[in-house]
């Protein structure tokens, strides 16, 4: 928009250019003309937005506004930000060397454009000899994988491929924050089954099967390492997902998150839900489809990357591939191909040692927090700790404020990480608060030094 004061000066040198009786005249003229302009503008009706839109935000961004104005408050200088869960380390210098020599090089200039629609070849295959590598998973490269723009948008293809209007989603909450309003989009509804932090987060069958419809539930969702809390399934929990799951009558598949894969620290290492599902098949007799997601985000410590990949039967890869094509058609080539170096590199477990980092820095927090008398799960994978802040403060927003006030370090409040309204929640549901630990030593023993000025008490 052009501003008045041009408006007006180019109406008076015009009036004074066709030699007008009154260059003020004109002026004011233009003045009345611009100001009615603006009445009419600002009296039009609004452009009414989808209701597609208005099912995911309910008329109001609600959690979305605090969490937005702590990411904000975050970015300030001289805060210690640990909302956020990506890196302040440099990734996988594999995937950035192969990447960045492929993007400069003639020889290798067909990389700065399109992949086929389903992911760049050799990425596929590097994918499929990392996972019969480490897991003993044998996937082939051709009809089990489909390369997703990143990790959020293999979720939102696996959804829409999967679910239908009428159809329900098993969530068991807190949960990413992605997952409801996706399923909604896809015109499904969201269960919620309660993860509570008195029995370790772990999954209560009576509550699963409360929320379970053998007629209408299509997918419940896992997650291992679980974003926010690090908790890893364990068998038992295993067995009780596919118990249940094995009863539909309506086709149900578990979608298997599997983000942070790299990053885990429980005993026998990460177990690929697949192929526990398939076993557990085999000794029952039953048939349980798994859709995994996986992500160059974490296990390459490249979140900015946004390349990602979807792992199942031919059946359903088959049409997350046809979804994938009427979104972002495919991710960033010469990306894909830089992360298919580096996960030809991944020999072990260690992943550039992101797991161990993550397990000291838990460690570390886990002890100051604990000393300071706040509750805290210890988590066995991930990037993530949470702490339970409600012996001292009435509302999780109420300790991120003061903690960034008095000692510029910034948490995330986990009221975004449930579907169930804040006032519904327990009292010390209310309380609970996600620290992203994926950050180097350095910053995380600033963060902790400044913690142990702080004084709990004080704020009660």
């Amino acid at each position: 928009a052009t501003p008045l004061g041009t408006l007006l000066c180019r109406a008076t040198l015009r009036g004074a250019w066709r030699g007008k009786p009154s260059a003020a005249a004109t002026a004011t003229r233009s003045a009345r003309s611009v100001a009615a302009m603006a009445k009419a503008f600002s009296s039009a009706p609004a452009t009414e937005m989808s209701e597609r839109l208005r099912s995911v935000t309910g008329g109001s961004t609600g959690h979305m506004d605090e969490w937005r104005k702590l990411l904000k408050d975050a970015e300030q200088p001289g805060v210690v930000n640990l909302t956020q869960g990506y890196p302040d380390f440099e990734g996988s210098r594999d995937a950035r060397k192969a990447a960045a020599e492929a993007m400069l090089s003639e020889e290798t200039s067909r990389l700065n454009q399109y992949s086929p629609l389903v992911g760049l070849g050799s990425l596929m295959q590097s994918i499929s000899d990392m996972y019969k590598r480490l897991w003993d998973w044998e996937l082939s490269a051709e009809k089990n994988i489909l390369v997703t723009t990143s990790g959020t948008e293999a979720i939102s293809v696996a959804f829409q491929t999967l679910i239908s209007p009428g159809d329900e989603v098993i969530l068991f909450e807190p949960f990413f924050p992605w997952y409801a309003p996706v399923a909604k989009l896809a015109g499904g509804e969201a269960k919620l089954v309660r993860l509570r932090m008195e029995e370790g987060f772990s999954i209560s069958k009576e509550r699963l099967l409360a929320q379970f419809d053998r007629k209408k539930t299509k997918m419940i969702v896992l997650n291992t390492p679980h974003n926010p809390t690090g908790r890893v399934l364990s068998q038992s929990e295993l067995e009780i997902v596919h118990e249940v799951a094995s009863t539909s009558e309506a086709g149900c598949v578990v979608f298997s998150d599997e983000a942070y894969e790299g990053q885990c620290w429980a005993s026998g290492g990460h177990k690929k839900i697949a192929q526990e599902m398939a076993k557990l098949d085999r000794e029952r007799g039953a048939s349980v489809d798994v859709l995994t997601m996986g992500t160059a985000s974490k296990l390459c410590s490249l979140t900015g990357w946004r390349v990602g990949w979807l792992l199942g039967s031919e059946q359903i890869i088959s049409g997350c591939k046809a979804i994938h094509g009427y979104g972002t058609y495919c991710a960033p080539t010469v990306l894909q191909h830089g992360i298919g170096k580096a996960l030809d590199g991944f020999s072990d477990f260690s992943f550039d040692g992101t797991s161990d980092l993550m397990k000291t820095n838990a460690e570390k927090f886990a002890q100051v927090l604990r000393d300071k008398g706040f509750e805290v799960y210890m988590p066995l994978g991930g990037y993530f700790v949470v702490v339970d802040c409600s012996a001292f403060f009435p509302s999780s927003m109420a300790f991120c404020s003061a903690l960034l006030a008095e000692c510029k370090v910034a948490m995330a409040p986990m009221n975004m990480f449930y579907g169930t309204p804040s006032e519904a929640l327990a009292p010390n549901e209310r309380c609970f608060v996600r620290i992203a630990i994926c950050k180097t030593e350095g910053l995380i023993e600033e963060a902790i030094s400044r913690i142990k000025t702080f004084d709990p008490e004080k704020k009660r």
